[in-house]
């Protein structure tokens, strides 16, 4: 995975959630939390901020160096080992994008 996967240009922070649009605000409301999975150790990371508080959308910088392939000049992740996928946390639970895609929202 690399960073234009999750940023591409200004204003596109939020392409990523487009096949569920209610996740860009409502799912931090409901506990869903940006994280990523390791799918070779089920290790799992939420996203973070520069200052260290929850992310409200996927953010490579601030995962674990042994997850990183590339940086950029700046030290900005560029990309990450193979098996990492982006998702969701949810009281301890990891969803990956599809798995949320198909649960129930009005359940």
């Amino acid at each position: 995975m690399n960073r234009s996967q999750l940023e591409h240009a200004s204003g596109a922070l939020w392409a990523p959630y487009r096949e569920f649009p209610e996740m860009k605000t409502a799912g931090a409301v409901l506990g869903f939390l940006p994280a990523f999975m390791d799918t070779q150790t089920h290790e799992t990371h939420l996203s973070i901020n520069e200052d260290g508080s929850p992310a409200l959308i996927h953010l490579l910088d601030g995962l674990p160096d042994h997850w990183v392939v590339e940086r950029d000049e700046h030290g900005r992740i560029t990309a990450l080992k193979e098996g990492i996928v982006a998702g969701f946390m949810r009281q301890g639970h990891f969803y990956t994008r599809s798995q949320l895609a198909q649960l129930r929202w009005d359940a």
